[in-house]
């Protein structure tokens, strides 16, 4: 049988305290009531037995220390009547879903004093709801067998569009199970939850008794009636559920805290609600045109991550090893290093116990979909790809993202069992909420810079700990997060605020009157140039290849790294960087724990690690090759780098046993050389090839050129502001109109307005990055300028200036490459008349153009000079 934890146990103790207590205030207020309706001239006022309760309890000291300044927060139904209200404050990963069945026992036990009745369970999403409805339907469960225990065995679980009747309610404990989304209603005649259906048994009157459906309205006076001769009720579920009034568990309790999702909530005149989740919010008064009344959440209990940690239910500490460098695949070799060394481990438990535990390691990306691969971000598909590439198979990659789902195929839906094969789940952040899966060891956060609350929200991810039960081996009871190119201290913030946002820190009330799932939509819209450039053609030279078949866009791949030639390379300077006491230097991890320390229950503190390494054999000598072969295409050319670095290591005197435990660092180390060495022979390359005329940067005849487009679409938010002036009014010479300040960073916006003034200008246009004109060089990446405009050259012909603007560090190795290729490309730039016949598009007039860029700091210095006519 199921035990319940010293915690939950403590839980349910408390409710049981609050049950009796309001069970005799119940009491109380019926007699009162029922004096009331006797002698109704009698002077008094039946008592809120639910808040009499609450302050009972506070008086004697059974509220939460953190609660007992917060008021109690009435509660009432649809009808006007007092309801009873609870918040259990449960972290993730303390069994809400076991607490809120023992609870549901005692409710019906102690409080209704029956094992029959009728409970609305609201969850927040449809992870959650699968996996509620599917252990409440499994009879060996023991969240089912529970519920089997406290209703003798009469049990019935449905979903909204079950058939229901009467009877059922009558002679079994019925569970229905609805998200929040079909709660939460905007009018009465667009949901089908209150809308009349043919399966809705015995809870209305019959159709032509008009002094039943009287009599019904009469009792329950907010029920869904029509009005045509005579008051009818429908036939609805909402009609059945206000009839009923069921007990509502409302799961996440925090996320239906908007007046909307309350009105619903208590719209179905429910006789008890228990709301249980890790993070209650506290909604504040509010004035303005729609105020707010203070609805604090009604906390009973809380219960705190030390008390999990204890009971073994999570992985803790989290050790964090934040990389600082640029290459996101080595970040990636690191936590698939980490992964290999969990699965060893937990091979050699399985062997002494039998104890079953697959490890997986969860990747947060920066961009998924099929438009969204370009543009130098990490992309979904460029996480599988090198995954591959180092030997993974399909079966054991899942891709989770809005776009695509893989753990819905049948062989990946399992994620607890042997036969499933899966040990890596990237995801951008679709794993944030209800995503249940114990085996989750290692996050590798390679978008931690570019999306902190995203990576805050998937640290709770790997938080559970498999069984609810600690294995005894140090490895298989600790959590994982490897960040790529970010601040370590930013990660440690971001991580504690995770730890926090799943009630395992010092809790912080969030203020607010809205959902969280709530927020202005936006409009889709054609934004058009302005009337004065509408018939204008404009034209940016793109860089092209141009052989005896023609001309082409450059393509990174094909022609310039295809092109490198590695054969001799030797990687003797980078076997030299190796130090002898790399272990040591390179093995420093933040440890985040919960602790009692003052005001603070989660502190970090860096530590000497213990990487597990691995021999260097012919196995991982090709894992190596694999991981350099976006650098070095040709496997035998990459065996041979690896075999020569392995050389250079051992005649520095490095036994195998120590290339062994150094293997992740010098796999790290390796592509960061090549890496270096790629872009000096490739900018060799490319500047040699400029150079003998095959690659170009000319505005062509041919009508291979780059087009300004007409209109652009975007999304358009409700009273989003346009961007204006310094003296507050409207710029007039953006290309397109309206702009809007959103599209602009400040300093973007700075520019922006400086260009609109100076009129010398004809236009400018802010360039959107991966979508719009972008420029190739001996780099994967291509360069995306910040901005784009025409000047007039006194009576000749018009120079289109291309923009980038960087911070104030010229030495930063992206700001210096993205000078040295638009140098060059100005340089270089030309006008070529060469056209096939029927295609001439463009007549030479003289036009020139630029590119340039320039640090944020030197822009009003510069600008006025790039501007000038010449």
């Amino acid at each position: 049988m199921f035990r319940a934890l010293e915690y939950q146990e403590r839980v349910l103790t408390a409710l049981e305290v609050y049950l009796d207590r309001l069970t005799v205030e119940k009491m109380a207020a019926d007699e009162v009531a029922e004096l009331l309706a006797e002698r109704p001239k009698l002077k008094l006022s039946v008592p809120d037995f639910s808040e009499a309760t609450w302050e009972g309890l506070r008086g004697e000291g059974k509220l939460p220390v953190s609660r007992s300044a917060i008021p109690y927060s009435p509660r009432r139904d649809g009808m006007g009547n007092s309801v009873p209200n609870t918040v259990l404050k449960v972290p993730t990963g303390g069994g809400k879903t076991y607490i809120a069945i023992d609870a549901l026992a005692r409710i019906f036990g102690k409080y209704f004093n029956q094992n029959t009745g009728f409970v609305l369970w609201i969850v927040p999403n449809e992870a959650i709801y699968t996996q509620t409805l599917k252990a409440l339907k499994d009879r060996q469960h023991h969240y089912r067998q529970a519920l089997d225990r406290a209703a003798a065995g009469k049990v019935l679980i449905l979903e909204k569009n079950d058939v229901l009747n009467v009877r059922d309610v009558e002679a079994n404990l019925c569970v229905m199970l609805l998200m929040l989304q079909s709660a939460n209603r905007e009018t009465k005649d667009t949901l089908k939850i209150f809308r009349d259906r043919g399966d809705v048994h015995g809870f209305t009157p019959a159709e032509g008794d008009q002094q039943a459906h009287a009599e019904a309205l009469a009792r329950t006076p907010n029920l869904d009636a029509y009005e045509d001769m005579f008051p009818m009720v429908k036939d609805s579920l909402g009609n059945a559920l206000r009839i009923i009034r069921p007990v509502v568990v409302m799961d996440e309790g925090h996320r239906a805290i908007s007046p909307l999702a309350v009105e619903t909530l208590y719209g179905f005149n429910p006789s008890f609600v228990l709301e249980l989740t890790a993070t209650p919010k506290d909604v504040l008064a509010k004035g303005g045109k729609n105020p707010v009344a203070a609805r604090p959440a009604n906390v009973l209990v809380e219960v705190t991550g030390k008390e999990l940690d204890r009971e073994g239910m999570i992985k803790m500490p989290l050790n964090l090893d934040a990389r600082q460098g640029v290459d996101w695949k080595a970040t990636l070799n690191t936590a698939l290093e980490r992964l290999k060394s969990l699965a060893a481990a937990a091979v050699a438990l399985r062997a002494e116990t039998q104890r079953y535990i697959r490890p997986i390691m969860l990747v947060q990306v920066e961009r998924t979909g099929k438009d969204q691969r370009e543009g130098g971000h990490i992309h979904a598909d460029d996480v599988r790809d090198w995954l591959m590439t180092v030997g993974l198979a399909d079966e054991e990659i899942a891709i989770k993202t809005a776009e695509q789902n893989d753990l819905k195929q049948p062989e990946k839906q399992e994620l607890m069992s042997p036969k499933n094969r899966v040990r890596v789940i990237i995801t951008k952040q679709a794993l944030q909420e209800g995503w249940d899966c114990p085996f989750a060891y290692v996050l590798c956060a390679l978008a931690a810079s570019s999306n902190k609350s995203a990576m805050t929200q998937l640290v709770g991810r790997i938080l559970r700990q498999p069984d609810a039960m600690k294995t005894g081996v140090a490895a298989l009871d600790e959590g994982y997060v490897v960040s790529h190119h970010a601040k370590t201290g930013d990660v440690v913030t971001a991580i504690k605020e995770g730890l926090e946002r799943d009630g395992l820190g010092d809790l912080v009330l969030a203020v607010g009157g809205d959902d969280e799932t709530g927020g202005e939509d936006g409009i889709p819209k054609r934004i058009e140039r302005r009337a004065t450039f509408q018939k204008t053609k404009i034209y940016l030279p793109k860089v092209l290849l141009v052989d005896k078949t023609g001309a082409r866009d450059l393509d990174y791949e094909t022609d310039i790294l295809s092109m490198i030639d590695w054969r001799k390379f030797d990687p003797k300077t980078i076997a030299d960087k190796i130090p002898e006491n790399a272990r040591a230097a390179q093995n420093q991890l933040q440890r985040i724990e919960l602790v009692d320390k003052g005001d603070e229950r989660i502190v970090s503190e860096i530590v000497a690690g213990g990487d597990e390494g691995f021999s260097f054999d012919a196995v991982h000598a090709v894992h190596a090759v694999r991981a350099i072969s976006d650098l070095v295409p040709n496997p035998f050319v990459g065996r041979e780098i690896v075999e020569r670095l392995l050389a250079r290591l051992k005649k520095r005197g490095f036994a195998a046993e120590k290339i062994g435990v150094l293997g992740g660092l010098i796999v790290e180390q390796l592509r960061l050389g090549l890496d270096k060495e790629r872009n000096k022979r490739a900018e060799v390359l490319f500047k040699g090839e400029v150079e003998a005329g095959n690659i170009q940067f000319r505005l062509r005849a041919d009508g291979n050129n780059w087009v300004m487009p007409d209109a652009m679409s975007r999304v358009v938010a409700k009273k989003e502001r346009q961007l204006v002036g310094e003296d507050g009014g409207s710029l007039e010479r953006s290309l397109f109109s309206p702009i809007y300040e959103n599209d602009f960073n400040n300093d973007e916006r700075d520019v922006a307005v400086y260009l609109d003034g100076d009129k010398a200008l004809k236009w400018w246009h802010r360039n959107v990055a991966r979508t719009q004109y972008g420029i190739q060089g001996w780099q994967r990446e291509k360069i995306y300028p910040d901005f784009i405009f025409a000047v007039q050259s006194g009576s000749g012909p018009d120079r289109l200036l291309v923009l980038e603007t960087k911070g104030d560090h010229l030495d930063n190795p992206d700001t210096a490459y993205k000078d040295k290729v638009l140098s060059l490309m100005t340089e270089n730039f030309a006008w070529d008349s060469t056209a096939s016949a029927g295609t001439l598009e463009l007549i030479k007039d003289g036009e020139t153009v630029e590119c340039s860029l320039v640090l944020m700091s030197e822009v009003k210095a510069k600008l006025p000079g790039m501007i000038k006519s010449k």
